[in-house]
């Protein structure tokens, strides 16, 4: 494994605007491979509690710059007070357009962007990397975004509109402040299936037997994509499969991934 060093890194002045930025002992340009957790946008999980720590633990044996976004979330019960919309989304932008701040003094290449996520992390990867196709007079546009070409999105949440695909659709609601019907344009201005971008290099990863997200949220965004997507679909898998938990380091679906991400860093190129 190669000797990464940790910093903690805040993008906003909230405790939750942060990110862990991993870097190897070196002098080079380095890729960037950012991280986002999943757990419904919910507070019941962070970076380091959820399963996408096992990704993480698994970068550090790349020569590649590290960056585990943590954002504000919902509590876990009740009204949506402490990351009311547009917050999560918000910060998801900040904590990547903070690249550009901090990559002259860490050494990023920006160019060399990987996003992976998981479940509503795998939302908001998707998301975040089509976000130069949100509407000029939505609160979420930005003018120059940071460009993103290559995500994995694990058993996402791709398509908002589709609520009945998972299986607590009221945190959906509670994300963005409301249902499609009355809030249409928070809607159009979120959701992953609308924004697709034909720039994006994107693979979807499903389990078949996914009750948590159902497979037909990865079949739609496919289904409507304008340009190829790769997808990647388990058979046996369900929503965690993929990642390794209870101690499953050798399950076959955990070491499908990691070969798609060592490929994906591979596509990345050397500075």
């Amino acid at each position: 494994m190669t000797n990464h060093l940790k910093k903690i890194i805040f993008y906003g002045r909230d405790s939750q605007q942060f990110a862990h930025l991993y870097k190897p002992n070196s002098t080079k340009i380095l890729p960037i491979v950012v991280v986002i957790h999943g757990g419904y946008w919910k507070d019941s999980h962070s970076l380091d509690s959820y399963a996408t720590s096992a990704i993480v633990d698994y970068l550090q044996g790349f020569d590649t710059a590290i960056w585990n976004l943590e954002y504000r979330r919902m509590d876990a019960i009740g009204e949506n007070i402490k990351a009311p919309w547009p917050a999560t989304f918000k910060d998801i932008a900040a904590g990547l357009d903070h690249l550009k701040t901090i990559a002259n003094e860490e050494n990023l290449d920006l160019n060399r962007v990987l996003l992976i996520g998981h479940s509503a992390g795998g939302h908001l990867t998707t998301w975040a990397a089509s976000r130069s196709n949100i509407a000029p007079d939505s609160e979420l546009y930005e003018e120059k975004p940071l460009s993103i070409h290559s995500v994995i999105s694990i058993a996402a949440i791709s398509n908002l509109f589709n609520a009945g695909d998972v299986d607590q659709p009221e945190q959906i609601q509670r994300l963005m402040g409301g249902c499609a019907n009355t809030k249409a344009e928070r809607y159009l201005a979120c959701d992953p299936s609308t924004l697709y971008s034909e720039d994006i290099n994107l693979t979807l990863v499903h389990g078949a037997q996914d009750t948590c997200v159902n497979i037909s949220q990865t079949q739609h965004y496919c289904d409507n994509a304008k340009g190829v997507v790769d997808q990647i679909i388990m058979p046996n898998a369900d929503h965690f499969s993929m990642l390794p938990h209870d101690g499953q380091w050798q399950a076959e679906e955990w070491q499908q991934l990691k070969t798609l991400i060592a490929e994906k860093i591979k596509t990345l190129g050397s500075a």
